[in-house]
């Protein structure tokens, strides 16, 4: 059984045994990618196995992935290790939505702020997609619905309390997209900017 969903590492650690107890292998992989690493077969896989297991089954994992870290032979370090990094994700989507609403507000305009900071070293693919999604006003059906990023941020969360580990930007990231949630639970991660755009009383968009 392979599990590539994100879900709780506690959740996955429960059907190890069960398996077990019938003679079948676990792999926890969670993965990274979004809709078009799943489509090309380039995501990032986060794989907790053991090393026999998982070189027996790596044809399997290798047909849809990019690449594949073995984070661990223990299962639930996967989704340990997606949790992490949902934190991450998480707060540099809504340090995205924050830089763009003050650089607009302030008076520059969207398409100088993309090409600046798409230039430095915080211009990551992530950000570039991201701000050209919000620039052409695009917060349906891109793939990364908000409630895929909500759940994630959940667990990183709970993860956070498990383990006694503060939170500061994570959880003010993870409030933003409860808040975006609730106004827009059909629409996807970017759609947050438009509480922020409410708030300042301006709109991220193409000038032309």
């Amino acid at each position: 059984v392979i599990v590539s969903a994100t879900i709780l590492p506690s959740e996955v650690r429960d059907l190890e045994a069960p398996l077990a107890a019938k003679g079948v292998h676990l792999i926890d992989t969670p993965v990274s990618g979004g809709k078009s690493g799943a489509e090309n077969g380039t995501l990032i896989l986060m794989t907790a196995a053991k090393p026999a297991v998982l070189a027996e089954f790596r044809p399997v994992l290798e047909a849809i992935s990019q690449k594949i870290f073995h984070v661990g032979d223990e299962v639930g370090m996967g989704q340990t290790v997606k949790g992490a990094l949902q934190a991450l994700i998480g707060a540099t989507f809504t340090a995205i939505f924050e830089a763009l609403v003050l650089g607009v507000k302030a008076g520059a305009k969207a398409e100088t702020l993309y090409e600046v900071i798409g230039a430095t070293g915080v211009g990551s693919p992530l950000f570039k997609n991201c701000a050209k999604l919000i620039m052409e006003r695009r917060f349906k059906g891109t793939g990364s619905q908000i409630t895929t990023i909500y759940k994630d941020l959940s667990i990183t969360m709970a993860m956070a309390k498990e383990n006694g580990v503060p939170m500061f930007t994570t959880s003010a990231a993870f409030e933003l997209f409860r808040a975006g949630l609730s106004l827009f639970p059909d629409e996807d991660n970017w759609s947050v900017i438009k509480l922020l755009e409410q708030i300042a009383g301006t709109e991220v968009k193409q000038q032309s």
